[in-house]
C-alpha cells in the first residue's frame, strides 16, 4: 500500500501542498483581477488536487526505475514519457473544469481563458511530474532507512542473543567438568554429600538455562543464579571459599543485564581464590548511587601470579554486552591493587536497565 494511505495525516500534508503548488497554473492563466482571480484559482486548484491523487499509483512504477540501479539512458527516456503524459493528464484536467466553471452564471469566458496557454499549463503538468517522481523518490529512501534501521535492530537482538549464548558456553563446560569431578571424588567417602551436590549442580544449570536472552532480568534472578554457582564451588574449595554478600535494600527489583553477575563471580574463582592455597573471601556488593545500580565482585589473587590484561574474555565479552544494552553511562572497571582484584560495574537505570 502506498505510504500516504497508511499515514492520514501524511495525504493531508501532501494535498496541502499541492494546493500551494496550484499557483503556477492560476498564475499562468492570466490578469487576477477580483472576478478572475477566484475564477482562475478554481480552474488552477480543482485539477491540480485531482492531478496529484490520480498519480499517487506511480508509486509502484518509480520503484522499478530505482534511481541507484537504472541507466541514465533508461531513466531519461521513462521519465521524459511521463512528463508528457503528466503535462497531458493535468491539460486535461484543467479543460474539463475550465468547462464546470464555464456554467457557472459571469464564468462564461472560463473556457477561453485556456486558450493560447495550453503550452503553458502542459509545460506545468510537466513540472508537476518532476515533482511527483522526487517526492515519491523521497518517500522510498525514507522508506528504505526504516527498513534498514529494523533489520539492524534484529541484527543487534541477534548479536545479543550470540553472545549471551557464547557466555553460556563458556561457563558451562569448564564448570561442569569441575563440579563432576568433585561429585565423582565425593561418592564414596560422602554419598550424601555428593548427592547434595547433585541437587545443587541441577538447580544451578535450571536457573541458568531458564535466563531469558538479551532481556532485562530482576537482579534478585542474577543473585539466585550466583548463589548457586557459589554453592556448587563451596563444595569443591571446601573451607577455602569464603562469601561475603551486601545487597542494599530495594536493589533486587532493578531490571539488569542477563549474565551480568556470573563472569564476576566465575573470574573471582577461576583466576583467584580457586590458585591460592588458602583460598580467601568473595565478596559481592549491590547498591544505587543516583541514577545508576553499582555491582561490585571482590577476591584475594595470588601475590606472585601475573596480571591478566582486560581481565579474561569474559570480562571482555561482558563489557561489550553492556555497551550494546546500555548505550550511554555503562562502566566496567576491572583493576588489581596489590593482592586484590576487583570488578565494578554500573547500570544507568534510565538506559536499557529502569527501575521495575
Amino acid at each position: 500500500m502506498h505510504p500516504l494511505l497508511t499515514h492520514p495525516r501524511w495525504l493531508l500534508a501532501y494535498l496541502g501542498a499541492w494546493t500551494l503548488l496550484s499557483v503556477l497554473p492560476a498564475a499562468a492563466l492570466g490578469p487576477w483581477d477580483t472576478g478572475h482571480g477566484v475564477q482562475a484559482a478554481a480552474i488552477a486548484v480543482l485539477p491540480t488536487l485531482a492531478f496529484a491523487l490520480a498519480v499517487l499509483p506511480t508509486w509502484y512504477a518509480l520503484r522499478a526505475f530505482p534511481l541507484d540501479r537504472s541507466g541514465l539512458l533508461r531513466l531519461a527516456t521513462f521519465h521524459g514519457i511521463a512528463a508528457a503524459v503528466g503535462g497531458a493528464l493535468w491539460l486535461g484536467l484543467a479543460e474539463a473544469a475550465a468547462r464546470a466553471a464555464g456554467l457557472v452564471p459571469g464564468w462564461e469566458d472560463a473556457v477561453q481563458r485556456l486558450a493560447g496557454r495550453r503550452l503553458e499549463l502542459a509545460a506545468t503538468g510537466a513540472v508537476f511530474w518532476f515533482l511527483v517522481a522526487a517526492f515519491h523518490y523521497l518517500l522510498a529512501a525514507m522508506e528504505a532507512v526504516r527498513e534498514a534501521q529494523a533489520r539492524a535492530a534484529v541484527l543487534d537482538v541477534r548479536a545479543r542473543e550470540a553472545a549471551l549464548a557464547g557466555l553460556k558456553a563458556q561457563v558451562h563446560p569448564h564448570f561442569l567438568f569441575n563440579s563432576l569431578n568433585t561429585i565423582s571424588s565425593m561418592v564414596v567417602r560422602d554419598p550424601a554429600g555428593a548427592r547434595q551436590t547433585c541437587i545443587q549442580l541441577a538447580d544451578f544449570l535450571r536457573q541458568s538455562l531458564r535466563t531469558p536472552d538479551a532481556r532485562p532480568i530482576p537482579l534478585s534472578e542474577e543473585l539466585a543464579l550466583a548463589r548457586a554457582y557459589l554453592g556448587v564451588e563451596a563444595v569443591r574449595l571446601g573451607p577455602r571459599l569464603a562469601v561475603r554478600e551486601s545487597v542494599e535494600p530495594g536493589c533486587e527489583a532493578v531490571p539488569v543485564l542477563p549474565l551480568v553477575l556470573q563472569p564476576l563471580v566465575e573470574n573471582a574463582i577461576r583466576h583467584g581464590i580457586a590458585r591460592i592455597p588458602e583460598g580467601g573471601t568473595l565478596a559481592l556488593d549491590a547498591w544505587r548511587d543516583g541514577g545508576a545500580l553499582w555491582l561490585r565482585v571482590t577476591n584475594p589473587v595470588d601475590p606472585g601470579s601475573p596480571a591478566a590484561a582486560g581481565g579474561g574474555m569474559g570480562l571482555r565479552t561482558l563489557r561489550d554486552r553492556l555497551g550494546a544494552m546500555y548505550p550511554r553511562g555503562a562502566v566496567l572497571d576491572a583493576r588489581r591493587t596489590g593482592d586484590t582484584f576487583q570488578v565494578a560495574v554500573r547500570l544507568p537505570l534510565d538506559d536499557g536497565g529502569t527501575d521495575a
